[in-house]
């Protein structure tokens, strides 16, 4: 495992569609996300902050041409928060990000723009990147008190159920 303070992958991600119009997603939540951090050989930066992006470059589903929806879109954004640290998200934190917004199919993620997200970014030199699919990924809006505690937890070697709290 690298850095603490760095990681994340979605291993552990199942995704079954059920049906032509349905998609089905395991629960998946910022504990499990932390977890696959913490076993991933990629460095990941844990950053509770407000995003900011150009929401009119997020991928928009044609279901009448369901097969030209792109698995990947990249797009750019900001973010600007606390870094979590061993005391909490007590490192600031304000960078230029890049962001895929991924698809299974024609099922797309969603994000906010000028939303609070508790955000898992890979790191690669100096650039950060943040991946979110239709099943979740690694950007948790508005995390509560207690989701922000447990990821603080798991960082100092605490309890890290990813069954608790449900978010």
């Amino acid at each position: 495992m690298r850095s603490l303070f760095t990681a994340i992958c979605l291993a552990g991600l199942s995704v079954t569609p059920t049906t032509a119009s349905a998609l089905s997603c395991m629960p998946y939540n910022a504990i499990a996300a932390y977890n696959d951090a913490a076993k991933s050989d990629d460095d990941y930066v844990v950053v509770h902050g407000t995003l900011q992006f150009d929401e009119s470059k997020l991928p928009k589903v044609d279901w009448q041409h369901q097969e030209d929806v792109k698995p990947d879109n990249h797009l750019t954004g900001r973010i600007e928060g606390k870094s979590l640290t061993r005391n909490g998200f007590t490192a600031q934190f304000m960078r230029g990000i890049d962001i895929n917004v991924q698809c299974y199919g024609p099922w797309c993620s969603g994000l906010t723009s000028g939303a609070k997200y508790l955000a898992y970014l890979k790191k690669d030199g100096d650039h950060y990147l943040l991946e979110t699919n239709p099943c979740g990924g690694f950007a948790f809006q508005d995390p509560d008190r207690a989701t922000l505690f447990k990821v603080t937890a798991c960082l100092n070697g605490k309890r890290c159920d990813p069954d608790l709290p449900r978010r």
